[in-house]
C-alpha cells in the first residue's frame, strides 16, 4: 500500500545515473594519466634533441679546442678538458636515448598500444580567460564527482521513504483460474472452477525493527550530505590549487624563454672570443652548461604549462567534453 516497489524502481533508475558520472569521473583521471605520459614523451624527446646539439657543440669547442693546440695557443690540458666534456655529453645522449624509450614504453602502457607508433605534438594551448571564482562555479555545476553525490543523496532520501514504506500494510490479491480435462468423465468431474483471495497482512509486533531501520535510512542520507559537502570543499582546494600552478607555469615559461635567448647568445659570443684568444676554455664550459640547463628548463615548463591547463579542466570537470569536441572536429 505504500508502493514501496515505486520507490525502489526510481531509487535504481538514479543509481543508474550515478554510476555513469563516476564512470565520466574515473573516464576524466584516466585521461589525465594519458596526457601525462603523453608529455612525458615529447620531454624526452626533447631531452635528446638537447643532448644531441649538446654533443655538437661541444665537437666544435674539442676541434677548436686542437687547432688552438697546434699553433702552440693553449696548452694540453684545455684539449683534455674539452674531451673530457665531450665524454659526459655522449653519456648524457645514451641516457636520453634510454630515457625516451623508456616514457614510450609507459606511454604504451597506459594507452595499450602495441607495437611501434609515432606522437604527433599539438600546436601549444593558451589558457582560459576564467578568473578563479569563475573556475570555481564551473566546477561545483560540471564535477561527475559532485554530481554523482548529489544523486547518491536524492538515493538516501528514496531509502528513508522505502524504510517508512515498511509501516504500512501488506495488500495481497490473488486470482486462480483452473481446467481440468479427464477421460472418461465422472458424475463428480469439476471441469472448470475459478476462485480469488485478497489478504491484508501487518505485523503488530516488530521489536523496533522498522523504527530502527528508518533511522538507520535518515542517518545514510545525512553522510550522505556530509560527504557532498567535504568533496565540495575539496573540489574547491583542487581547483585553486590547479588555477595557482597554471599560472606558476605561465610566468616561468615566460621568463624561461626570456633566460633561454640570453644564454644562446652568451654561448655564441663566447665561443667566438675563445677561437679568437679572448676567452678560456672554463668560460666556455660554464656558457655551455648554462645553455644546456637552461633549454632543458624551458622544455619541462613548456609541457607543465600544457599539462597545467589539461589539469585546470580536469579539477573544473570540463576535460571530458573539451576532448570530446576535438573528437568531433
Amino acid at each position: 500500500l505504500s508502493l514501496r516497489e515505486l520507490t525502489m524502481l526510481s531509487e535504481a533508475k538514479n543509481d543508474i545515473t550515478r554510476a555513469r558520472y563516476d564512470l565520466a569521473y574515473v573516464k576524466e583521471v584516466y585521461l589525465l594519466q594519458v596526457a601525462g605520459a603523453y608529455y612525458d614523451v615529447l620531454l624526452a624527446k626533447k631531452g635528446l634533441d638537447i643532448a644531441r646539439s649538446n654533443l655538437e657543440r661541444l665537437e666544435k669547442y674539442r676541434d677548436a679546442a686542437n687547432a688552438r693546440l697546434k699553433v702552440g695557443e693553449i696548452t694540453k690540458t684545455v684539449v683534455l678538458r674539452a674531451e673530457s666534456e665531450l665524454s659526459g655529453a655522449r653519456s648524457d645522449l645514451v641516457k636520453s636515448e634510454n630515457a625516451l624509450t623508456l616514457a614510450r614504453v609507459a606511454l604504451a602502457r597506459v594507452v595499450g598500444i602495441e607495437g611501434g607508433f609515432t606522437l604527433q605534438e599539438e600546436p601549444p594551448r593558451q589558457a582560459g580567460s576564467e578568473t578563479l571564482p569563475e573556475l570555481k562555479e564551473i566546477a561545483y555545476s560540471e564535477r561527475a564527482d559532485l554530481k554523482s553525490l548529489e544523486y547518491q543523496m536524492k538515493i538516501a532520501k528514496q531509502e528513508i521513504s522505502f524504510a517508512r514504506g515498511a509501516y504500512w500494510p501488506d495488500l495481497a490479491l490473488a486470482g486462480v483460474f483452473q481446467r481440468t480435462d479427464q477421460e472418461p468423465e465422472t458424475l463428480t468431474l469439476n471441469s472448470e472452477s475459478s476462485y480469488g483471495a485478497v489478504s491484508l497482512n501487518f505485523p503488530f509486533f516488530e521489536g523496533g525493527l522498522r523504527r530502527a531501520e528508518v533511522q538507520e535510512a535518515k542517518i545514510r542520507e545525512h553522510q550522505s550530505v556530509l560527504r557532498y559537502d567535504d568533496q565540495k570543499k575539496t573540489v574547491n582546494i583542487e581547483v585553486e590549487a590547479a588555477y595557482l600552478d597554471l599560472m606558476t607555469q605561465k610566468e616561468t615559461l615566460r621568463y624561461l624563454e626570456d633566460h633561454v635567448a640570453f644564454a644562446r647568445d652568451n654561448f655564441r659570443g663566447v665561443s667566438r672570443q675563445f677561437e679568437m684568444g679572448l676567452a678560456s676554455s672554463i668560460d666556455v664550459i660554464d656558457a655551455n652548461n648554462l645553455l644546456v640547463s637552461s633549454e632543458r628548463q624551458v622544455a619541462s615548463a613548456v609541457y607543465s604549462y600544457q599539462l597545467a591547463i589539461l589539469a585546470v579542466e580536469g579539477a573544473t570537470g570540463t576535460l571530458l567534453k573539451e576532448v570530446g569536441k576535438k573528437a568531433n572536429r
